[in-house]
């Protein structure tokens, strides 16, 4: 499957919808800007968007971000024009161990449920032992 790009789509569904070319146009760049400021915010551990599909943070990658950004400080470290740079990261790096807390803490609870719905089902399949009881003549 081939993804469409937007520019591809927009004069078909302005066409389909009656609206002008640019009103479609302004929508679409709005929700996407809506989109990319709710990932970037680092409010959410989870962003689903309808019809496309449910993001989740994962908290290896985290660790891997976080490296980044504390390189990042270290290397602006002293420099006055770097200064609200390191502000910057420093915050994005509380948010970041905020989230990955989170996640790991939804990846617990999951694997929680996993397993007992695992368990669960093991207790169903398992038939009771009789070989240690005595047989019976009929």
């Amino acid at each position: 499957m081939v993804p469409k790009k937007a520019k591809e789509f927009k004069k078909p569904t302005a066409e389909e919808l009656g609206l002008p070319e640019n009103l479609v146009s302004d929508f679409i760049e709005f929700f996407w800007d809506r989109v990319r400021t709710h990932m970037s915010g680092l409010n959410h551990e989870t962003l689903q968007i309808p019809n496309l599909g449910t993001f989740k943070v994962k908290h290896w990658k985290v660790d891997e971000v976080v490296e980044k950004h504390k390189a990042t400080i270290i290397r602006v470290e002293g420099k006055f024009a770097g200064y609200r740079m390191k502000v910057d990261l420093t915050d994005r790096i509380e948010k970041l161990e905020k989230i990955k807390i989170s996640a790991q803490q939804r990846e617990v609870k999951f694997k929680e449920i996993r397993d007992a719905r695992k368990a669960k089902d093991n207790l169903e399949e398992q038939k009771p032992d009789t070989s240690g009881l005595p047989e019976q003549d009929l």
